[in-house]
């Protein structure tokens, strides 16, 4: 092969992996990011964290965690009483959270490092068992959260907190 054909053959391979990666749910990683991307994305400046305590990572809302930075706003228009019992769901959910979290971060580190060692998957299986009860304990802790919250909320509440949350994520879809 001449200089030439060797230059265009690897042009040519180069823009059809860029383009296959340019495609959503195309190329490496989710959503067509390449993996570097989704890690830099996912740690906390510069440490290896764990991404989530709970089961289900996307696509439910963190109603707590979103009403504390409209708490005061006008369009919201929380009464006194909506933020008591908001309050409540709040600490309530966060103190449940925070038993199970420590928890859940050892049996990942235990898992993580059994396997580098070469544990057997045998082995590791109490462990996993362990960790997705926790897993699934926090997530339902998660969903009795987001139900006792839509319960306080009107529903002209809700829609605007929703309303909030797709101009957020359009906001990060930007940015990110």
């Amino acid at each position: 092969m001449t200089r030439k054909t060797l230059i265009a053959t690897a042009a040519a391979a180069a823009l059809t992996l860029s383009s296959a990666w340019a495609q959503p749910g195309q190329g490496p990683g989710m959503n067509g990011q390449h993996p570097m991307k989704m890690q830099k994305k996912h740690a906390k400046k510069g440490k290896k964290s764990m991404r989530s305590i709970f089961l289900i990572q996307y696509g439910l809302p963190h109603y707590s965690k979103i009403l504390m930075t409209m708490w005061d706003d006008p369009k919201l228009a929380l009464t006194s009483e909506q933020k008591s019992k908001l309050e409540a769901v709040r600490n309530r959910t966060l103190q449940q959270v925070k038993e199970i979290a420590p928890q859940v971060k050892k049996l990942t580190r235990e898992i993580v490092k059994g396997v580098k060692s070469g544990a057997k998957a045998e082995s590791l299986s109490q462990k996993v068992d362990t960790l997705a009860s926790l897993k699934a304990k926090a997530t339902k802790i998660h969903l009795q959260c987001i139900e006792e919250t839509r319960t306080i909320l009107t529903p002209k509440q809700l829609e605007y907190v929703h309303e909030h949350l797709k101009q957020m994520r359009k906001k990060h879809r930007k940015h990110g």
